[in-house]
């Protein structure tokens, strides 16, 4: 059993270029918080659950903060990259990607125009998985073999397609652990947010038993918003999400 973790974007003094809106900036977290966890991840190699630190979107944080913060401790992360997005304010560049990969990080897809999948036709997942991947691996010279699902949202055709695309695997949203020997094609993964600190992270190496309850009381908790609120229910999930995500 393993965990992912999937971080965004990480400030020190001054605000990343991008734009970003209320809820984009809740996956931001400031350097120190985030050099704390990972300094906490290199001192517990032996935890009874190991990590792997996955970043979505391609900020340019990823380069110039979290790559050197990973490596000055002896790590590396998955980089999931929305290709049309290179090279813009606040995201990485070409060269930048291929120096990650030159470096020991792994460079995969967070799609071409990071859109709500299930919302396109079958021809234009195809354009977003097929596309992407094939510009990444012509920016840095190497096979793309991941993907990360934008804003979580997937259906059977995104799977489908993904799979005939040439991916191996497919990150998503869903909170929670990995089978290692079963290889499932889709991985969950934690997201730590702006006020998340060590504990959170303890909590998901250290005491899987008492996370994994954690996760199902949450999961009903949603099951049930879904139920009361209809077509009401994103707005009332991320309230739910945020207030259980604080405990």
């Amino acid at each position: 059993m393993y965990a992912i973790l999937l971080y965004h974007c990480i400030e020190d003094r001054r605000r990343s270029a991008r734009h970003m809106d209320a809820t984009d900036r809740e996956y931001v977290l400031t350097r120190s918080r985030f050099e704390r966890q990972v300094e906490y991840l290199a001192t517990k190699p032996d935890a009874a659950v190991p990590v792997v630190l996955s970043f979505d979107d391609g900020d340019e944080s990823c380069y110039t903060i979290a790559a050197p913060i990973l490596e000055r401790h002896g790590l590396r992360a998955q980089f999931f990259i929305v290709t049309q997005w290179i090279g813009q304010p606040g995201f990485m560049t070409d060269g930048q990607l291929r120096d990650l990969a030159s470096r020991g990080h792994g460079i995969h897809s967070h799609s071409r125009t990071h859109p709500r999948l299930p919302a396109l036709t079958a021809a234009q997942i195809e354009d977003e998985l097929k596309g992407s991947k094939a510009e990444l691996e012509a920016a840095i010279g190497r096979p793309v073999t991941q993907l990360s699902i934008p804003g979580g949202a997937y259906d059977e055709r995104v799977i489908e397609i993904a799979k005939r695309a040439g991916y191996t695997a497919v990150m998503i949203s869903v909170e929670g652990y990995n089978d290692e020997a079963a290889r499932p094609f889709l991985l969950r993964r934690f997201t730590p947010r702006a006020y998340s600190d060590v504990s959170m992270i303890a909590g998901i190496c250290e005491r899987p038993r008492a996370t994994a309850a954690r996760i199902a009381v949450k999961r009903a908790a949603l099951t049930a918003v879904k139920t009361v609120f209809g077509s009401r229910y994103e707005r009332a999930r991320m309230f739910v999400v945020s207030i259980m995500s604080r405990r």
